[in-house]
């Protein structure tokens, strides 16, 4: 078939489906899985579409169809200025997370130890290492498939000032929380009740285990400050529905005071602790 003939055929398939900008979807998958320059698809073109190409698009068109998101269908997903490899062993990025980036990297330029804990797809690690090259970022994850690909991302971003660490919360950072100056973390904080009433592309696709923040969505809270020894900055995201069970918690820091932030639209989705 031609590639013009392919294109319309997709096209049309991706609209039954409801999803929208659909040109610009087959335009993204055209560049990304097959190679292709985008002037073919934005002018069409006279060319056959090879047996192997038509099955990749296939394929990956059958995959946004059923409701896989596409930066797992493309494979990776480009943030804050790092490519990243994905797969559904982590979660896909969100802009929230890149507003935390963007607040640690403005109030703590002066430090150079830092840590990641829950990276996931290495996103908040390799941002800072990036961003502040002569820093050491200590990166840690309870899942093993999950650090195996946020090392392929630091990898395939040139950055070698990462250190991935094994563990569940804080634990695997403790032998170098003395040096470590900022920590900084995404955890799971959706209750577990809630994690049904996700939209089914994040239920069905994306890594539970980076979800759920346990029956109250403060499991990961609780634990983490249990261990948070004295003299640290501590950058978190959180639920906004966690700000008053967050500042009952607080209570029993010692050494710490903190404040809440809100994101780009208004809501408190950070929490950042200051030592005292």
């Amino acid at each position: 078939m031609k590639i013009e003939k392919a294109i319309d055929f997709f096209d049309e398939e991706l609209v039954r489906a409801g999803i929208s900008n659909s040109r610009f979807v087959l335009r993204l998958l055209c560049r990304e899985i097959l190679g292709l320059d985008d002037s073919i698809i934005v002018r069409g073109s006279d060319c056959e579409l090879s047996g192997d190409y038509w099955e990749k698009l296939r394929e990956s068109i059958k995959r946004l169809v059923a409701g896989e998101p596409i930066d797992y269908v493309i494979g990776y997903r480009d943030s804050n200025g790092i490519r990243l490899k994905l797969d559904r062993s982590v979660l896909i990025p969100r802009p929230e997370t890149e507003e935390l980036i963007e607040l640690v990297l403005d109030g703590e330029s002066r430090h150079r130890i830092f840590a990641d804990i829950a990276t996931g797809s290495g996103i908040i690690a390799c941002s800072l290492a990036k961003r502040l090259p002569d820093s050491k970022v200590y990166a840690s994850d309870i899942s093993p498939e999950a650090l195996s690909l946020a090392r392929q991302n630091a990898l395939a971003n040139g950055i070698n000032s990462i250190i991935f660490l094994q563990g569940d919360n804080l634990t695997p950072v403790e032998p170098y929380l003395k040096e470590i100056e900022v920590i900084v973390s995404n955890p799971p904080y959706i209750k577990t009740g809630l994690l049904g009433s996700l939209e089914s592309n994040v239920r069905e696709y994306e890594p539970m285990l980076a979800l759920d923040g346990g029956e109250d969505g403060l499991h990961f809270y609780r634990s983490f400050f249990s261990l948070l020894p004295e003299g640290k900055k501590v950058y978190m995201e959180i639920a906004e529905y966690a700000v008053d069970e967050l500042s009952k918690l607080s209570e029993n820091l010692v050494g710490y005071s903190y404040k809440f932030e809100r994101d780009f639209y208004g809501l408190y989705r950070f929490m950042i602790l200051y030592p005292v």
